[in-house]
């Protein structure tokens, strides 16, 4: 069944709340052939961060996508899916075929994308998508936020959006790694990062 839209934002001229929702995402909302009972589920995508100069110019560009949840609200099952789908097609941040895992959290290859601005193709690091969760509407009114369920504060927030740390959380419990762009830097974790609440095997298929 698809969720009643609750997201509000504050008006600050007329001093009053209104729904956070397009037209179209009402629309959608209230179409019930594409409720979530039917096997739809529709995620509007909040943010993209695109880095596009880095310490080799506008040859080298580092991207993520960040979906948004606020009021501590957490992700149905059919969104966590979706978003777990989304972020392994999402990124090139992957182990190789020859290896045991069939994902890893190492070394970060690069794919060659066409960049109009620059009229010529720029080398691409691809973070994937990562979950950013404010206890109120966002920074400022927040007691708390977490990335992919590691909490965080403001000056984390602005590192991760720069990318000067490591978006992928390898331990909640520990501080963040500052992002090594350098290729030969290669380390490995056991799991994929732990944007859910769902464990999720690592073993190959036969």
């Amino acid at each position: 069944m698809t969720r009643q839209f609750n997201q509000q934002v504050h008006c600050p001229n007329c001093n009053v709340w209104i729904t956070h929702e397009t037209s179209f995402g009402r629309w959608i909302r209230n179409n019930k052939q594409l409720d979530s009972r039917n096997g739809y589920c529709v995620i509007d995508q909040d943010y993209w961060i695109h880095r596009f100069k880095t310490f080799g110019g506008k040859d080298f560009q580092l991207i993520m996508m960040v979906e948004i949840k606020t009021m501590g609200a957490s992700l149905t099952p059919a969104q966590k899916d979706t978003l777990h789908i989304i972020n392994q097609i999402t990124r090139n941040r992957k182990q190789t075929p020859t290896k045991e895992l069939k994902w890893q959290s190492g070394d970060c290859n690069v794919s060659k994308v066409l960049s109009v601005v620059s009229n010529k193709e720029v080398y691409l690091r691809a973070y994937g998508a990562h979950v950013l969760t404010f206890s109120g509407l966002g920074p400022s009114d927040s007691e708390w936020m977490t990335w992919d369920k590691k909490n965080i504060g403001k000056d984390d927030l602005t590192a991760l959006l720069r990318f000067d740390y490591d978006p992928d959380v390898e331990d909640p419990t520990k501080p963040f790694k500052p992002l090594d762009l350098r290729y030969h830097h290669i380390y490995r974790i056991d799991r994929q990062p732990s944007l859910f609440d769902f464990n999720v095997s690592n073993k190959t298929e036969p």
